[in-house]
């Protein structure tokens, strides 16, 4: 009776607001459009404040994977709702302190040099060890497109038109929201990653040429054509979940229009628009709170019915 209560109040008729369409949609893409900028302020900051190699590198870049892991970890028991926000902050934290670790320190150890184009770096070695991993990604996708439980829409859609279902989903079965979202965090970094990579490499296709070009407006029309179905989803931890994928492919042309002069690239300049991402942390933390205190579609219904 107290739950329902609190959510009689103003407050709680806007965060059940929030479960609707297309409000949950609008709300997701904004979280993880600010996640996205706010992992690259705290990577370049990590980078300014610690050398590397360096011990207290490696401490903080550990400590971030280890709250990750632990985020996720902890998720696991949650709801839906906060079960997905701890496993998509979990699996930044989880790229950000080991993927980029692990990319960074073994370029330099293996001294692998960058890829320059008239004198210029435009890939780094860490950027290269990534690009050394692009099959590897295609084999562990086909592995985890072979679960026959999966709900990615992704490979829903490869099962439905190649037929290629790889058998009857299991009846009753509960996905773990938290570490499935870490998933698909890490998994989405990944290939935009990659992506971004394959476009700005000189000897594959280089960033400023017309096929780069092509290629990002592709990427546009493909984010516009997501946006309209995550405006269609219903429940923050759905909504979340579809606009983690719709905002990374829209962030591939977010930073090609920076690299060719559109505006500046605030996100890897912390230090320089200090208030600008002050503000977005602020509206980040604003943004967990609230899906933090949410409670679903369904609690939704039932305190407004």
């Amino acid at each position: 009776m107290n739950e329902l209560a609190e959510h009689a109040t103003p407050m709680g008729r806007w965060l059940d607001r929030l479960e609707e369409t297309p409000w949950a949609g609008v709300f997701s893409l904004g979280v993880v459009l600010m996640g996205l900028a706010l992992g690259h302020s705290f990577l370049v900051l990590q980078r300014y404040l610690t050398d590397v190699p360096s011990t207290l590198d490696t401490i903080v870049s550990m400590t971030f994977g280890g709250i990750g892991i632990a985020l996720v970890w902890m998720g696991l028991g949650k709801a839906e709702n906060q079960a997905t926000l701890m496993g998509y902050i979990g699996g930044k934290l989880i790229w950000i302190g080991i993927f980029e670790w692990t990319w960074e320190y073994f370029a330099h150890w293996l001294q692998v040099q960058p890829v320059t184009d008239d004198g210029v770096a435009i890939l780094s070695p860490g950027l290269l060890l990534i690009q050394v991993s692009s099959l590897l990604v295609i084999v562990m996708l086909i592995f985890l497109g072979a679960n026959k439980d999966t709900r990615c829409r992704m490979f829903m859609w490869f099962h439905r038109n190649f037929r290629l279902r790889p058998g009857q989903m299991t009846a009753g079965y509960k996905r773990q929201f938290s570490r499935v979202t870490a998933m698909e965090t890490v998994f989405i970094t990944w290939f935009i990653y990659l992506c971004a990579i394959t476009i700005n490499d000189p000897r594959l296709i280089g960033y400023d040429t017309i096929a780069a070009k092509v290629i990002t407006a592709g990427f546009v029309v493909w984010g516009l054509y997501l946006i309209p179905k995550l405006l269609k989803q219903r429940g923050l931890g759905s909504a979340l979940r579809y606009g983690i994928p719709t905002a990374n492919i829209l962030w591939l042309p977010t930073e090609a229009l920076s690299r060719w002069g559109i505006y500046p690239e605030i996100w890897v300049k912390p230090l320089e628009y200090d208030v600008t991402m002050s503000v977005v942390l602020i509206l980040f933390a604003l943004a967990g709170w609230a899906v933090a205190q949410s409670r679903g579609v369904g609690m939704g219904q039932e305190s407004r019915a």
